[in-house]
């Protein structure tokens, strides 16, 4: 025996609300299941693109540092060469500064002296300083 037409859109409709509940029951579950897999996925893809991007910033900040530690040398070396004499002497102090004898020499009246000749041969004074 078949069925009347009118029945078939009925159970078209019931299984249509039976399709939609059961979605509605699994997606929660499906979601929870799915989700720590996505995140792990997402959080792999992040640290990938931030070790990417890290490369070429550490190279940059390593040659910023050779630029500027080069720089410095230079300028160390400039002076050096600035500093030194005819001789190729390196001399301690700046032309024009003053001669320097620490408290202990100047007690010595030969260090005391050569000190006070050397100041007035470069008419410079002399500077009695602290011990160290």
């Amino acid at each position: 025996m078949t069925r009347p037409n009118h029945e078939e859109p009925e159970m078209a409709d019931e299984n249509d609300k039976q399709a939609e509940a059961l979605i509605a029951a699994l997606a929660p579950k499906i979601a929870e299941a799915i989700l720590p897999q996505i995140t792990e996925s997402v959080e792999t893809q992040m640290k990938g693109l931030k070790d990417k991007n890290d490369e070429p910033l550490d190279k940059l900040a390593k040659q910023k540092a050779d630029d500027n530690h080069s720089k410095l040398l230079a300028a160390a070396e400039s002076q050096y060469q600035a500093r030194l004499d005819g001789n190729g002497v390196y001399q301690g102090r700046k032309p024009g500064d003053s001669i320097k004898i620490k408290k202990s020499d100047a007690r010595s009246v030969s260090k005391y002296r050569e000190a006070k000749a050397l100041a007035e041969k470069e008419g410079v004074p002399l500077e009695i300083v602290a011990n160290d």
